[in-house]
């Protein structure tokens, strides 16, 4: 199959979905990308989905743009769309949806026979019951992995280790509520300085470091929620470009759609 001729829908624009959507576009691949009307990514300097709520955004290069109707590929951006627009979603007819949403992690939203070929990311998913194949993007010896038969490793909700950190730089939502910044990406902040408020109750960092991610002002929250994330690293370069898990598991997704492509 000739890769002029494919078009790829990656449903999810937060840093995954993006590092997926970026590595597809930059193989020459036609991609495009939908999320929710309000996205709630935390990763928003390196998430495509940000688009939606401030018309473009460049990442490493990439521009995307918000669409508001049917598009034709010029191969300039990358079109970013609402979830909800069944009208653009029906004149794309994607050959390939990759599945990016990691929203309710034990249900499916991509089913086998959308599109003539599906990838599901992490757990959820088993090929090729109800899935083409499936992408591991757990941390460790296999991420990345494209897997044809079978599915990823258990989902846990333990953070990645970062310099000997995991739980300890993630930040959680104290309540159920709007958040109120004081901080933004960007900003260094030390153990316990406060971060924001939701619902008047602090958020206040947990590790020294460089603010990485963090939900936008206003986002309504969950208690509980993850909101963002401290880089104890504290590079500021890392705050502005695609993770090495991200880039990975879009190499494993380049890798299934060049496969199936060949037809192997």
């Amino acid at each position: 199959m000739d890769l002029d001729t494919i078009t790829v829908l990656v449903k999810g624009g937060g840093d995954v979905g993006t590092g997926v959507a970026h590595r597809l576009f930059c193989s020459g691949i036609k991609t495009a990308v939908a999320d929710l009307s309000n996205p709630s990514c935390i990763r928003r300097f390196v998430s495509f989905s940000t688009a939606i709520t401030d018309n473009s955004i460049t990442v490493e290069g990439v521009a995307a743009r918000l669409v508001r109707e049917p598009f034709s590929f010029d191969g300039k951006y990358v079109p970013v769309f609402t979830i909800d627009r069944k009208d653009i979603m029906d004149s794309l007819k994607p050959a390939v949806i990759v599945d990016a949403v990691f929203k309710n992690i034990q249900k499916q939203h991509t089913i086998k026979g959308e599109a003539p070929f599906t990838v599901g990311l992490g757990p959820g998913f088993r090929a090729p019951d109800n899935i083409d194949c499936v992408i591991e993007t757990k941390e460790g010896h296999n991420l990345g992995k494209v897997i044809w038969s079978g599915e990823t490793e258990k989902y846990t909700d333990a953070p990645a280790n970062i310099d000997g950190y995991t739980s300890q730089r993630v930040l959680r939502s104290p309540d159920t509520g709007r958040f109120k910044p004081l901080k933004k990406i960007g900003d260094m902040v030390e153990k316990n300085e406060l971060i924001g408020w939701v619902n008047r109750k602090e958020i206040r960092a947990g590790v020294h470091g460089i603010i990485r991610g963090l939900v936008a002002e206003d986002i309504h929250l969950a208690e509980n929620e993850k909101m963002g994330d401290v880089d104890p690293r504290s590079i500021k370069e890392y705050v502005f470009t695609i993770s090495d898990r991200s880039r990975a598991i879009g190499g494993g997704v380049l890798e299934a759609v060049l496969a199936w492509a060949a037809g192997h």
